[in-house]
């Protein structure tokens, strides 16, 4: 079965494309700042669906969206993020595993096409894979790094989007330095081999764990989306 929560995404999206410049901005900050709270998802895009069709029956009112909502946004949102149901401890635990595997199966299809383990496939058909500290340590810290992000920007959708050079120059600041360290680690642990493995079955794994995790989670989005019917 489809996931009804991703045709109840879609249905918002084309929503969304009806706003004003001015209150699609608006609703993305909203949204965005959402996602940073534990809101289940589903709950989310109803919020989200219900906060469109106010700012486009203000539209055609000829008013602001502030005219229907008040002025400060970000309190709304702490209103909605208080009142709104939770993420479950299993909701959650899918949601981390669901990026983790994507991040380091992208990482590890990067470290396969961009080292010598592709030459060694195309021209010698071996798919020995050497894993190094490098990898490992870098790896860990890109997807720390992933998740810092992600939070910064939606707890932050606010400030960063009324170009609030501190909140930015932090943000600059750190991914920067962060970054660098990562460039660092790689190239100076990158000769120490830990064990060496057949690439193929890493990839297999991480396949097979994104599809079932994927498939977890569609089959809850679709029971919540029934049980709230």
């Amino acid at each position: 079965m489809a996931n009804q929560l991703e045709k109840l995404r879609k249905e918002n999206n084309l929503l969304d494309k009806q706003l004003s410049k001015e209150n699609n901005t608006i609703m993305m900050d909203m949204v965005c700042y959402l996602r940073s709270s534990d809101l289940c998802d589903y709950d989310i895009e109803i919020i989200r669906k219900e906060l469109t069709g106010m700012a486009l029956e203000a539209q055609l009112r000829n008013e602001k969206f502030s005219d229907a909502v008040g002025d400060d946004y970000k309190a709304l949102c702490d209103e909605l993020m208080k009142n709104g149901r939770q993420k479950t401890l299993n909701e959650k635990a899918l949601e981390i595993l669901y990026v983790l595997v994507f991040g380091v199966g992208t990482l590890y299809l990067v470290e396969i096409l961009f080292s010598s383990t592709i030459i060694n496939i195309v021209k010698f058909g071996q798919f020995t894979m050497p894993i190094t500290s490098g990898f490992l340590v870098s790896t860990f810290i890109a997807v720390v790094m992933a998740f810092s992000v992600y939070n910064y920007f939606t707890k932050n959708s606010f400030e960063l989007s009324n170009h609030n050079r501190k909140t930015q120059i932090k943000f600059i600041i750190a991914f920067t330095v962060v970054w660098t360290a990562v460039l660092l680690i790689r190239v100076f642990m990158e000769n120490t081999v830990l064990w060496s493995v057949n690439c193929l079955y890493p990839a297999a794994f991480l396949a097979l764990a994104f599809v079932l995790i994927k498939r977890l989670e569609d089959r809850h989005a679709n029971n919540l989306l029934k049980f709230n019917r």
